[in-house]
């Protein structure tokens, strides 16, 4: 056998915990860079297109390994410095010290390459149109989950995120930079009154503990916040003065609610309700639209990100007024009742029963009479829809979880055979997987559009429209 390439014996040399330099070339889905040793991929957190870093190797593969910044040689000349001092230890951002202009250019990149598999299965090129940017670069998202933690059992109470990569310990959090400023006083008066009250916080190992997650959720157009404490258990919390901490510190406070979340799984929900104060729902507006948004219910994180990614969305769907409209995983029904006045029929399904009834309030409140919304598994619910109206669709627009669609869903949708699909897509992965399909099932890929929502993180959201080839 010949002799091996010097880059690959180098590469063959790399051990993990070694440090060693590389230049960064790129950005990649997750948040990390790439960068190479010798022809060697290393995949860095923290690093920016253009530094030469010294990085440990944490991970070593054949091809490809993951490394940690330690030190940067010589900085891009883009590189930023962040505003946020827990950056790069609290992982909620990742892209901080790219200048915006350079974030966005790189989740085009990512889209762009992304949508590469599907390009090969169609002749016509796919029009990759340029990003939306977010109105605002920070303060942009309307809901925050929070965890309370000690570092020790007599340690000061701790309210914030889980560390990066260990779900046991918790990150305290006196102030983040990408929700609005009035959650930092919630923040400071449930760590204060929780302190006060000298409540222990929830223990991830043990499975026991009193304060366990704090949901906060803003509108923008009322200025106003709803928040829920949810605690491991039912007795030795006192609600009524942890609320009074709470409304006194952030006055914009119209609702606190007071949940029992005792279960295993480190989801922010509540079992069972155990007190509430104030109203149980916030008013927002896209637009002229008026939409109930209580804490739980989904809403797009960025308020005014939003008006712009529906807005791409209703011009992909090009309707003229007359159009029946199928909005799948329709949620609360925001997209459909965007596009409700410039459609003849909007339909809806989705899975969660509760979201439904939000979708026909809001419908209903915006005073429109022709969108109707089904509860149910698409499997069951979409053949009980078609046998309960003639004729078919003309417009099919797809706002999936971030995993994606079930091949059983997906292969349903695209049996429809609707003219034009618009695919709202919150994970580029995701986003291609399912687009091949589509246009091996005869689809089409004409426009797609990245829409900005999360600054300062690698998120996007993309917005593509597919027609059904002739």
């Amino acid at each position: 056998m010949g002799e091996k390439p010097q880059a690959a014996r180098k590469a063959n040399g790399i051990k993990r915990g070694d440090i060693v330099e590389a230049d960064v070339e790129s950005l990649v889905y997750g948040g990390r860079a790439l960068a190479r040793v010798d022809g060697y991929v290393l995949f860095v957190p923290h690093a920016a297109p253009g530094d030469r870093v010294r990085v440990r190797v944490t991970r070593r593969k054949s091809t490809w390994g993951e490394a940690e910044l330690v030190s940067i040689v010589s900085p891009a000349p883009e590189r930023i410095a962040p505003p946020c001092p827990l950056f790069g230890s609290c992982g909620g951002c990742s892209w901080q010290h790219l200048p915006i202009r350079m974030q966005e250019h790189w989740k085009e990149r990512i889209i762009a390459e992304a949508l590469h598999p599907a390009q090969a299965l169609q002749k016509d090129p796919i029009v990759i149109e340029p990003i939306v940017p977010s109105p605002t670069p920070f303060h942009y998202r309307n809901k925050m989950e929070f965890t309370f933690g000690r570092s020790e059992p007599d340690g000061p109470l701790l309210l914030g995120f889980h560390t990066p990569g260990n779900w046991r310990d918790v990150l305290d959090v006196p102030e983040c930079w990408l929700h609005p400023a009035p959650f930092n006083a919630i923040l400071t008066a449930a760590r204060r009154e929780g302190q006060r009250q000298w409540l222990s916080a929830w223990n991830p190992s043990r499975h026991e503990g009193m304060l366990r997650h704090l949901v906060v959720r803003w509108s923008d157009h009322e200025q106003a916040a709803l928040v829920a404490v949810l605690t491991g258990k039912r007795t030795g919390f006192d609600f009524e003065a942890f609320r009074k901490a709470l409304v006194e510190a952030c006055p914009q406070i119209k609702g606190v609610t007071w949940g029992l979340n005792a279960g295993k799984s480190d989801v922010a929900r509540a079992e069972e309700v155990l007190g509430t104060w104030g109203e149980q729902s916030l008013e927002e507006r896209l637009g002229t639209l008026r939409f109930r948004v209580s804490l739980q219910s989904f809403f797009q994180t960025n308020t005014r990100g939003a008006l712009q990614l529906y807005s791409v969305a209703r011009e992909y769907l090009g309707l003229t007024g007359r159009e029946r409209l199928f909005d799948a995983y329709c949620g609360t029904g925001t997209i459909g009742i965007f596009c409700a006045d410039r459609a003849g029929e909007v339909y809806g399904i989705d899975l969660v029963r509760e979201a439904i009834w939000d979708a026909r309030t809001n419908a209903e409140a915006n005073g429109l009479r022709n969108c109707t919304f089904m509860a149910g598994d698409m499997a069951s619910a979409l053949p009980s829809l078609l046998a309960a109206i003639p004729g078919k669709f003309d417009r099919l627009v797809v706002d999936p979880p971030r995993g994606g669609m079930d091949k059983r869903a997906l292969d349903q949708l695209l049996a429809l055979r609707v003219p034009v699909m618009v695919y709202v897509s919150c994970n580029p992965t995701t986003m291609a997987r399912d687009l091949q399909a589509a246009v091996q099932a005869g689809y089409r890929i004409e426009r797609v559009r990245p829409v900005d929502m999360f600054p300062q993180t690698y998120h996007i959201e993309c917005v593509t429209r597919c027609v059904l080839a002739t």
